[in-house]
C-alpha cells in the first residue's frame, strides 16, 4: 500500500466528528426507511472495500446518495453517516467484517441493491471485489432456489415440450 493510501486514510480520520456530532447524525438518520437504512449499510462497506482508492469511492458514494436521496440536506447527513462508518472501520476491522456480512445479506435479500455494488465497483481495479460479491450472491441464490431432482426432471420435460 502506497503513501497515497495512507494519506487518504489520514484525511478520513481528520474529518473527525465529535461524539455529539456522531450521535446527532446517527439520530437524524435513524428512521429514514428500510431502503435508505440498507443504503447506509452497503455504501460504507463498498467504500471500505475500495481501500486503495478511498477518495474515488467516497466521491462515487456521494454521487449515489445525491441521486437517490432528496432533499440535499438529508443527503448530506446520510453521507456524513457513511463517513462515520468508514472512519470506524479504519479503527476496527472487526466492525467492518460484521457490517460486510450484513451488507451482503441485504444485497441477497433485495437484488436491486446489486446495482449499487456495480456502480461503486465499476472501475477496472475492482474485478476481484466484484467477483467476490457476485459469488456470494450467486451462492445464496443457488442455495435458496435449489430444486429437487423430481421437480428438475419435470421442468426439463416442460422445457423440451415447449421448444
Amino acid at each position: 500500500m502506497g503513501l497515497k493510501y495512507f494519506k487518504q486514510m489520514n484525511d478520513i480520520q481528520k474529518a473527525k466528528f465529535t461524539y455529539l456530532q456522531k450521535f446527532l447524525i446517527k439520530w437524524q438518520t435513524r428512521s429514514l426507511g428500510s431502503k435508505i437504512d440498507i443504503l447506509m449499510l452497503i455504501l460504507p462497506v463498498l467504500v471500505y472495500v475500495g481501500r486503495p482508492h478511498l477518495d474515488e469511492q467516497l466521491k462515487q458514494a456521494k454521487m449515489i446518495i445525491d441521486k437517490t436521496i432528496k432533499p440535499a440536506n438529508l443527503a448530506l447527513k446520510v453521507f456524513d453517516r457513511v463517513m462515520i462508518c468508514v472512519s470506524e472501520y479504519i479503527k476496527d476491522e472487526k466492525l467492518y467484517m460484521q457490517d460486510r456480512e450484513r451488507a451482503f445479506n441485504a444485497v441477497v435479500q433485495d437484488i436491486q441493491f446489486y446495482s449499487i455494488v456495480l456502480d461503486m465497483l465499476k472501475n477496472d481495479g475492482y474485478e476481484t471485489q466484484r467477483d467476490i460479491i457476485r459469488s456470494v450472491v450467486q451462492k445464496a441464490y443457488d442455495e435458496e432456489y435449489l430444486i429437487s431432482k423430481e421437480n428438475k426432471r419435470i421442468l426439463e420435460y416442460q422445457e423440451q415440450a415447449f421448444k
